[in-house]
């Protein structure tokens, strides 16, 4: 007469416990992250001051909503509709941060899109003053060999060589064509890739997405493209496209430095791509979300890298790359095309941004 209070007493007892376990579990469930924008530095604070790349997209999507991450210098911010933005840290360092964030427990990245939102300097050649490029290539300019240039032969055009090769402009007698995405490439002296190939379909529909995007420019901008004499792209007004970058913890200038640019591309796409602007921080996101894609934390796949030209990678015509490194350039906060190239990056990403939260249901399994 007691077998079955007691049996019964026993099963209230256990499911009581799996369903304690159960909502310990889901309280402590990681936080899935649809869409993570990421910026390489914050001016100042992140609303009403002098802008940097994080600053518009927290004042215009209401990024509240802090989250300190151990190892993030800037906290993660977020709208509590999926939209999360970070501060990566400037040059290939950033890589660190970005690894910080990805191997908190409390996150969810591995159906995350990533939206790299930077600004960098244009090739004048191939787009002009605030215009946007998806990038289809990032090419890591670190790894390399380097003779000083009072030191270099005569008929070399610049000190820096592909590792694998003796001279300058020349391929590694190893180098292989640019992996898959995602997929490392151990060809050019153990270095690993050299030229990352981000995910073409997602790259083609970020594009299509927003290729008839209106950017705003102004007399300014324009008064200082026409200083490019022989440089008809420079002189048109910005527009979307695609292309590749380069990315370097140097911040390299002048015609000599954007051939060597140029021939790196050329290099290591084998001719297949085409250098449309260069930043420091590209590189460094490539390297480590491609680790974090071995590691089974993210996709690979799923990154996108968005920079608009606040400047040119070349001297005005008469103008020494000195002169204009230290004084057009480099003066990011009273450049013409500095907060044009903001607005660009604001613009055209979060259009891109808020199709993905749209298409979540769908894009969280599949990739546009």
């Amino acid at each position: 007469m007691h077998l079955l209070p007691r049996t019964l007493r026993i099963l209230v007892v256990s499911l009581a416990a799996l369903l304690a376990l159960a909502s310990a579990r889901s309280a402590t469930a990681p936080v899935e992250i649809p869409v993570l924008v990421i910026t390489t530095y914050e001016s100042g604070k992140d609303r009403g001051d002098t802008p940097g790349e994080l600053q518009y997209w927290a004042e215009r999507e209401d990024l509240s909503v802090e989250t300190r991450v151990p190892g993030v210098d800037h906290p993660l911010l977020s709208n509590g509709k999926g939209l999360y933005a970070m501060v990566s840290g400037t040059t290939s360092r950033c890589a660190l941060q970005i690894m910080a964030l990805a191997t908190d427990p409390r996150f969810d990245l591995t159906h995350t899109y990533f939206v790299l939102s930077g600004i960098g300097g244009g090739l004048p050649r191939v787009m002009s003053l605030a215009s946007a490029v998806w990038v289809e290539r990032v090419l890591d300019g670190n790894p390399a060999f380097e003779i000083d240039s009072r030191e270099i032969p005569a008929a070399w055009p610049y000190g820096l060589v592909a590792i694998g090769a003796t001279k300058p402009g020349e391929g590694s007698a190893n180098v292989d064509s640019v992996p898959p995405a995602g997929v490392s490439n151990d060809s050019s002296g153990g270095v690993g890739t050299v030229a990352f190939k981000l995910n073409p379909a997602l790259v083609a529909w970020a594009y299509a997405q927003t290729k008839a995007v209106a950017i705003p420019s102004n007399d300014a901008v324009r008064a200082f493209g026409r200083r490019f004499k022989g440089y008809p792209v420079a002189l048109e007004e910005p527009s979307v496209i695609l292309g590749d970058s380069i990315g370097s913890d140097r911040f390299f200038h002048g015609e000599i430095m954007t051939r060597w640019a140029e021939d790196w591309d050329r290099i290591y796409t084998r001719g297949a791509g085409r250098l449309a602007i260069s930043d420091c921080e590209d590189a460094g996101v490539c390297l480590a979300l491609q680790r974090l894609s071995q590691m089974g934390r993210v996709d690979f796949r799923r990154l996108l890298i968005l920079r608009t030209a606040c400047n040119f990678t070349v001297p005005p015509t008469g103008v020494t790359a000195e002169q204009s490194l230290f004084g057009d350039t480099i003066s990011d906060s009273s450049g013409v095309a500095y907060l044009p190239a903001l607005e660009a990056d604001y613009r055209v990403g979060s259009v891109v941004a808020h199709r993905l939260l749209e298409g979540w249901p769908a894009y969280r399994e599949k990739t546009p």
